[in-house]
């Protein structure tokens, strides 16, 4: 396939086009992945990937698999704007919809898999890259911005911006979604923008409600050997200075030596995020609970001896008072 995609870009071509850039992210499929098998994860994301190409979006002119999503994208004119956003729009929310039941009754996908989708969406013109009639990729500011407002639709949902086109939409569908006012990191960073979310499955999240730059991380730093975090084990509470903004922004970040054919590489690390943790407040204040028995599980699934120091970094925004 890189082969064949070698021998079209010698003749590409750039051309302007106006599209509708939908970017849907399966929520929890970095847990899932964790869980299930390779080959299984592989099935799940085939069968996903083919229910939305054959049976939701199968008007678009490009798809582009984003290891645990689409980008989509559908041309318009000038004379089918208001259908194209209307048809672009519903579909969306179908998916949304059903997307709990895409694999019910597979026989091939017999365990647990996510439940909710977040999808963003943008319009606008896009640089089409092709050759002999075939669309290579696409590129331009409206594809960035319809990832940066699909990160924004949490827990699951539909977010598009002001210029999108509400105005295209029936009184009913546009009564699904509410307006807002949110900055956007590398989008709108010092003066929000307005977007519209569907409002029965999309919780805004405080953070982008005040300009990037205002925003303060505080990080807690703490060390402890796989001896230690095995011996606190289940569970190690960390007190927070101060309220996070949004605690789903909360993360921890998990720092060890870095392990090769079980010697450690001294002078180099291996990072990832641990996300099996619980903010709560005990008494009034901020606590966090990290599951210490999961942590010192990874650890020795790393190859991390008893007596080597990890780092612990839990790091959140600030709540402005």
């Amino acid at each position: 396939m890189h082969n064949d995609f070698r021998k079209l870009l010698e003749k590409a071509i750039g051309a302007s086009e106006f599209v509708i850039a939908i970017n849907l992210d399966i929520r929890g499929f970095s847990k899932f992945s964790k869980v299930v098998e390779s080959p299984e994860v592989a099935m799940y994301i085939k069968r996903v990937y083919m229910k939305l190409i054959d049976e939701y979006f199968n008007n678009a002119s490009f798809f582009k698999p984003t290891g645990d999503g689409l980008l989509i994208l559908i041309p318009y004119t000038e004379e089918n704007l208001d259908k194209t956003v209307t048809n672009a729009t519903q579909i969306c929310f179908k998916a949304l919809v059903d997307f709990g039941s895409f694999c019910v009754n597979d026989p091939m996908i017999n365990f647990n898999v996510p439940q909710k989708l977040g999808i963003g969406m943008s319009r606008g013109t896009a640089c089409r890259l092709f050759s002999e009639d075939k669309i290579l990729d696409y590129s331009g500011r409206v594809l960035n911005l319809a990832s940066r407002l699909m990160d924004l639709a949490r827990p699951s949902g539909i977010v598009f911006d002001d210029t999108f086109g509400i105005e295209c939409l029936s009184e009913k569908l546009t009564g699904l979604f509410e307006k807002d006012s949110v900055y956007i990191r590398g989008i709108a960073e010092k003066e929000p923008i307005d977007i519209y979310y569907s409002k029965d499955y999309t919780r805004i999240s405080p953070l982008n409600k005040q300009p990037i730059e205002e925003v303060k991380w505080i990080t807690i730093e703490d060390e402890k050997t796989l001896k230690q975090i095995r011996a606190r084990a289940p569970n190690f509470l960390y007190d927070l200075s101060s309220k996070p903004v949004d605690p789903s922004q909360i993360k921890v970040r998990i720092s060890h030596p870095l392990v090769t054919k079980g010697r450690k590489v001294e002078g180099t690390i291996s990072l990832f995020d641990f996300d099996n943790f619980e903010y709560f407040l005990e008494a009034g204040k901020p606590t966090l609970r990290l599951k210490f028995n999961a942590l010192a599980e990874r650890l020795e699934k790393a190859g991390v001896k008893r007596g080597w120091i990890v780092t612990i970094k839990v790091m959140y925004p600030e709540k402005q008072v």
